[in-house]
């Protein structure tokens, strides 16, 4: 599934009609250059998970994971600072992962080996995720390519 924002608005719109297709247990995989809108569609997601419309969601660069509680508990995880699979893997992020909450994660790119990254698998034994490629198209406008894996009997009613 494809779809395109012409403003940080319809991103922030886009974001919170996905945010409410998602369950308990999702794993959300956010890739995307620097500026590519990821932390501004995290904010739509957690609206549509009912989080509330001025709670302050930032990206947890320098923190690794935030926290939030909506319908669902909300893990809100940027990999930005780290530099190798061994430092993600000392994390210990399997139980955040593979919790009842949704765990967003940016630069979701890290979690594949550098050697071969579109042949692979993610790290931690991420198999079930949802994959969102974020494209910068002009200043305004990006493109969001949305794709279940392993996922065959889910669709997102968007």
């Amino acid at each position: 599934m494809k779809i395109t924002t012409y403003s940080h608005d319809e991103t922030l719109a886009f974001g919170k009609r996905l945010g409410q297709c998602f369950e308990p247990g999702d794993i959300v995989l956010l890739f995307g250059d620097l500026g590519a809108g990821k932390t501004t569609l995290t904010q739509g997601l957690c609206l549509g998970l009912g989080l509330a419309e001025d709670d302050y969601i930032r990206s947890p660069t320098f923190t690794l994971v935030n926290e939030y509680q909506g319908t669902a508990t909300i893990y809100h995880i940027d990999l930005y600072r780290l530099d190798s699979l061994r430092e993600i893997g000392a994390l210990g992020l399997e139980e955040t992962l593979f919790s009842n909450g949704v765990s967003i994660i940016e630069w979701a790119e890290k979690l594949f080996p550098k050697s071969n990254p579109e042949q692979s698998a993610p790290a931690m034994g991420i198999e079930k995720r949802i994959e969102i490629h974020i494209s910068i198209e002009e200043e305004t406008q990006r493109t969001f390519q949305i794709e279940l894996v392993n996922q065959s009997q889910r669709t997102l009613p968007l």
